[in-house]
């Protein structure tokens, strides 16, 4: 893989790569310089499937990814703001794009959005508050520049991951009226309006959340209620109840993308982590369930399915000693109902076991005293 680049100033731009990989990571300098700008058609037509971009960039030229169409991950900085016209064209299998937001800056998200209307899993990053050397670089670098940062989020709010659906346009001609109407298809058109300016707007995001039940599959809408609340960036109580009650009611759906989390293959994109299955069962389920035992079980089964041996240990382990806790209780409530018998028949019943003269079976008949052998 080589970069072949033009040097203007002290910044650099990269024209073309050749020979690339399948996953690319774009270098941050040469010649001491930063890589700023990826020139026009940088990688058109090539089998790319991968990109890392260094904080530095911020231009991307026209169809600077054209006909990429193994293109499914992009991995860049917020301050990308300058996209060439037709970058995404003929990219129909971008489906992740991750985001690393500078504090108090405007981001690319917008833009990159309205790029792309296939549906899209986006996790947004804040930059660390202790940044690297590099992030300070950039920094400075900026300052030279004279950019004047706009209100934005803090550097040490908590990443988000969110999901915006797919959404396509169909042009509808009235032949005899020769008007053409554009019919707009799915609710993630809506999604891409969630924007104040260019700041992102979380509570927007939430109130479309009844749209994407109704218009988008079981699984799509578990995995996003399932990212706002194991990501809870600005999310308020009243809308974290309404994703936690439709996790509860499809609780078997979001058990299967927990597990699948665990095994995710390269092929697959999530925004799911591994290890959030015991978030489930002790954070939404044992709190308002009845039935634990046997979501359990079916829990269980779906982990051997996918062969998550560790689950299924956890899961198996879970399940022993909440069925230990019930029998405990229950051994409980029969010696408490002993302790509370009348007076009268606990005395009735000892009275009974010394007049047997045998205080271990009590009721029975005295047996005749046997005579000594020898007498004084």
């Amino acid at each position: 893989m080589k970069f072949i680049y033009t040097r203007i100033k002290d910044e650099i731009r990269i024209d073309q790569i050749e020979d690339p990989e399948a996953v690319i990571y774009v270098p941050e300098q040469f010649e001491d310089c930063p890589v700023t700008e990826l020139g026009s058609y940088v990688l058109a037509h090539s089998a790319v499937e991968e990109i890392h971009l260094p904080p530095y960039v911020r231009k991307i030229g026209a169809y600077g990814f054209y006909e990429c169409e193994q293109l499914k991950r992009i991995y860049c900085y917020s301050r990308v703001l300058d996209l060439g016209a037709g970058l995404f064209a003929g990219v129909p299998a971008a489906e992740y794009l991750d985001i690393t937001e500078f504090p108090g800056e405007r981001s690319c998200l917008k833009e990159m959005l309205a790029e792309l209307r296939q549906t899209l899993r986006v996790q947004l990053h804040p930059m660390p508050a202790a940044a690297p050397e590099e992030a300070a670089v950039v920094l400075e670098h900026v300052a030279e520049k004279k950019e004047a940062p706009v209100s934005g989020q803090a550097a040490g709010e908590m990443e988000a991951r969110l999901i915006f659906p797919e959404y396509y346009e169909d042009s509808v001609e009235n032949t005899p009226a020769r008007i053409v109407s554009i019919e707009t298809h799915g609710c993630g058109h809506r999604y891409r309006y969630c924007f104040a300016g260019r700041v992102f707007q979380y509570r927007e995001y939430d109130e479309l959340f009844p749209h994407v039940q109704v218009q988008e599959k079981e699984e799509l809408v578990t995995e996003l209620a399932l990212g706002r609340l194991l990501y809870p960036r600005e999310l308020s109580e009243k809308y974290r109840e309404h994703y936690l009650e439709y996790v509860r009611e499809h609780w078997k759906t979001a058990g299967k993308l927990l597990i699948q989390a665990d095994r995710m293959q390269r092929n697959r994109v999530s925004n799911l982590e591994p290890g959030k299955l015991p978030w489930l069962v002790d954070e939404v389920l044992e709190q308002t369930s009845t039935n634990l035992a046997d979501q359990l079980g079916e829990l269980t089964g779906l982990a051997q399915e996918a062969g998550d041996t560790e689950m299924v240990s956890w899961l198996m382990e879970r399940r022993y000693r909440l069925r230990t806790a019930g029998a405990l209780q229950n051994i409980g409530g029969t010696q408490t109902a002993e302790a509370v018998l009348p007076a009268d028949a606990v005395q009735g019943t000892d009275r009974s076991r010394f007049a047997s003269g045998n205080p271990e079976i009590p009721g029975e008949s005295q047996r005749p005293k046997r005579k000594r052998r020898f007498e004084l």
